[in-house]
């Protein structure tokens, strides 16, 4: 027998879309595994179409139309009409999670919530007042940063948060840490991995954002004068690249291969396959605040690992990572070269279920219970 529903917002895509969706559904089945029913309210892209609608892969996941227009944004950051339909569809509502939404769209559910005597949290993934578009969105963007960051644990709130940074930060509030979890036990997991002969591979998958550093991945790497090693690069293509950090083609070391967004099971496969995933960000404040889904994921294929020393990767430190205190071409190239010299390639690694969401399952009975 069901304890009651507890419906997930955010704009994330399911089923496994974005990095939000592959969150927001591993932490549902520790809620589930509680006895829970679990609702979700995301956004899809490329549809457009008003209100809610349900999605047509599952029961219990509702979308939005994902914004386009500023008219379209303004109701994403202040409307809760999306939420209310959800709401009035369930008779035993006990708890709201608002997965890195607007902090008026989080205060506006609070308000909303009391009157129904509903409980609320916030899961709170990053610190992030980076935005694109107009000049009004991207100074609402720093305002909202900024009152997540100090505003959002003032008043002792339910808050899910994925690093030790945030943990101090919301000392005193109610607090669930989860950095970002995976299911074992699904089949993408335990994927045939693809051989590539004697030729030894690095694995990076991201995109060019403001956290990643693939420019110092690339130019580290073409120190390297080895024909047998090569970088696989997932989640953009050739001409991405030279469009983002304005090079010529001809710059380019051949010895890379670009692939565009492919499938999140694929981009597992390439993981699992490679011989050392690598994996370099700027220690920043949003860095620091966030924990990497893509660390995560490699760290549960068994491979070694070449990473930064952001958020609390230090915490899990094993013989098969190198993690670097500071970002340099050059200690980036070194760490490649000792990877190669320490490797075999194609060696069998087993899987790591350290991220299991399994794992969590206690810490989050104590804290619903709390809420």
């Amino acid at each position: 027998m069901s304890k009651g529903t507890i419906i997930y917002v955010g704009q994330f895509e399911m089923p496994d879309k974005n990095a939000a969706a592959h969150r927001v559904v591993n932490n549902g089945k520790i809620f589930r595994s509680l006895e829970y029913r679990v609702v979700f309210l995301g956004t899809v892209r490329g549809k457009v179409f008003d209100g809610v609608k349900k999605s047509a892969f599952q029961d219990d996941v509702f979308e939005e139309a994902y914004p386009l227009s500023l008219k379209q944004w303004l109701k994403h950051v202040f409307s809760i009409s999306g939420i209310k339909s959800v709401v009035e569809k369930y008779d035993d509502v006990k708890l709201i999670i608002m997965y890195n939404t607007p902090y008026a769209k989080y205060k506006s559910v609070k308000r909303f919530a009391r009157r129904k005597h509903i409980k609320v949290a916030y899961d709170c993934t990053e610190w992030n007042s980076f935005a694109s578009g107009s000049l009004f969105k991207r100074l609402y963007k720093q305002i909202d940063e900024f009152e997540i960051r100090n505003l959002l644990g003032k008043k002792n709130d339910n808050l899910i948060i994925i690093s030790n940074c945030m943990k101090n930060k919301y000392k005193g509030c109610n607090l669930l840490k989860l950095p970002p979890l995976v299911d074992t036990e699904e089949p993408i997991w335990n994927q045939n991995r693809l051989e590539h002969n004697d030729t030894f591979e690095f694995c990076f998958a991201g995109t060019t954002n403001n956290k990643e550093r693939l420019d110092i991945v690339i130019s580290a790497f073409s120190n390297i004068d080895n024909p047998k090693i090569r970088l696989r690069i997932i989640g953009l293509t050739k001409d991405d690249y030279i469009k983002e950090y304005k090079i010529n083609a001809c710059d380019i070391d051949g010895r890379i291969i670009f692939m565009d967004k492919i499938s999140h099971k694929e981009a597992v496969k390439y993981t699992l396959s490679c011989d050392c995933y690598i994996f370099i960000r700027e220690p920043s404040k949003r860095n620091m605040a966030g924990f990497p889904t893509k660390f995560a994921e490699a760290y549960t294929c068994g491979v070694p690992i070449i990473s930064t020393n952001v958020s609390d990767i230090k915490q899990y430190y094993y013989d098969k990572t190198i993690i670097l205190d500071s970002v340099s071409d050059k200690l980036v190239t070194s760490a490649m070269l000792n990877a190669v010299k320490a490797i075999k390639i194609g060696c069998s690694n087993s899987i790591n279920k350290t991220f299991d969401y399994r794992n969590y399952k206690r810490e989050a009975e104590l804290w619903i219970s709390k809420a």
